[in-house]
């Protein structure tokens, strides 16, 4: 009993301090990893872009190979050894196709797709009727997705690549 005269049920100062930390604690760390999973999935976003841009541009260039190996596309890219740099604009990516340029794009401009052809004479994996020319393509794209605080995280690169030669 107690100097009221009853039983009195409650908490005490303690018990409520107590309660209260263990509540904040489970909440920073449900925060925590919603922050984690947030990053996670801008990064995955990033990656899947990155990819997209890299098998495009292999695509054209095999239907470039398909069409005229030898010789310049019509109105567009050709198969002649070489390296061209792209920048693509993300605003446009998946929506009504893709804006890369081969100059700076103004504005955000956060992927960079870089097109390497070298011209494979036989041997590794190119065998056939001699003289037959390979073409071998590398397609990077790097981007720099963004981390749990917003800013932007270190260098990634996408790396595909494909071996094209003449239909006989």
């Amino acid at each position: 009993m107690n100097a009221h005269g009853g039983n009195e049920a409650g908490f005490t100062l303690a018990e409520v301090l107590v309660a209260t930390l263990i509540i904040v604690i489970g909440l920073t760390a449900v925060a925590t990893g919603f922050q984690f999973g947030a990053a996670g999935i801008a990064t995955g976003r990033s990656e899947t872009i990155a990819v997209f841009l890299a098998e495009q541009r292999l695509e054209q260039l095999k239907a470039v190979a398909l069409v005229n190996f030898n010789g310049p596309w019509p109105s567009g890219p050709s198969l002649a050894a070489g390296t061209t740099t792209e920048f693509c604009q993300t605003s446009d990516i998946g929506t009504t196709g893709t804006n890369c340029q081969g100059g700076a794009i103004s504005g955000t401009t956060s992927y960079t797709r870089t097109t390497v052809i070298t011209d494979s004479p036989g041997g590794s994996g190119c065998t056939g009727v001699a003289p037959l020319i390979c073409k071998r393509i590398r397609v990077s794209v790097s981007y720099r997705p963004v981390t749990s605080r917003g800013d932007l995280s270190q260098l990634r690169k996408v790396d595909l690549f494909s071996q094209v030669a003449p239909r006989n």
